[in-house]
C-alpha cells in the first residue's frame, strides 16, 4: 500500500506534538522551547489590498522552518511504532527482500508511506484500524484519492 498525507505539515495536532515529546523522554525545557517556536508564529493576509487583523494557528508546522521535518517526523514515528506492534504480534506481515533479511513491514517517507503486508482482509483492517488510531491521535489525515494499493503479480484477485 502507497498512502499519502494529506496537507501532512498542516495537520499536526501540537498537543500530540508535544506528547511525542515526552513518551520520547525529550527535557521539559527543551519540549517547552519547541512549543513555543511552533505556537508563536502570527500571520496577516491582505484582502484586496487591505491586511486583515494578525491571527495564529492552533495547529501545524510551518513548512520552510529547519525544524518542522524533524518534528514531523518524530511524530511520524508514532505511526511507525503502530505498524511495528501490529508486525511484533504477528497481525501483519512485512516482505523480506532476501532469505535471512529481516522482515519490512513499512517504510515512512516524508508525506508518504509505504506498507507491505499479504493480500488478505485481516491484514488490511488492521492497517487501517493503525493508521485511524494515528489519525485520530495526530491530526493527519490519509489522502486516499493519491494512495493506492499495489498487488504482486502471484496475487489472486477475486473477480
Amino acid at each position: 500500500m502507497k498512502t499519502y498525507m494529506a496537507k501532512a505539515f498542516d495537520m499536526v495536532e501540537w498537543g500530540f506534538l508535544e506528547a511525542t515529546l515526552e513518551s520520547m523522554g525529550f527535557p521539559n525545557q527543551l519540549i517547552s522551547t519547541i512549543m513555543k517556536c511552533v505556537s508563536s508564529v502570527t500571520f496577516d493576509i491582505l484582502i484586496n489590498g487591505q491586511p486583515t487583523k494578525t491571527f495564529t494557528f492552533q495547529r501545524g508546522l510551518r513548512q520552510g522552518d529547519p525544524l518542522s521535518p524533524y518534528l514531523f517526523l518524530l511524530c511520524a514515528d508514532v505511526l511507525s511504532g503502530l505498524l511495528k506492534t501490529a508486525q511484533d504480534k504477528k497481525v501483519i506481515q512485512g516482505i523480506k527482500i532476501a532469505k535471512e533479511a529481516p522482515m519490512i513491514s513499512h517504510l515512512l517517507l516524508a508525506d508518504e508511506n509505504l506498507i507491505f503486508c499479504k493480500a488478505n482482509t485481516i491484514e488490511a483492517q488492521a492497517i487501517k484500524d493503525n493508521i485511524a488510531q494515528y489519525e485520530a491521535a495526530s491530526g493527519q489525515n490519509v489522502n486516499f484519492e493519491k494512495s493506492e494499493i499495489i498487488f504482486s503479480k502471484n496475487t489472486n484477485i477475486p473477480t
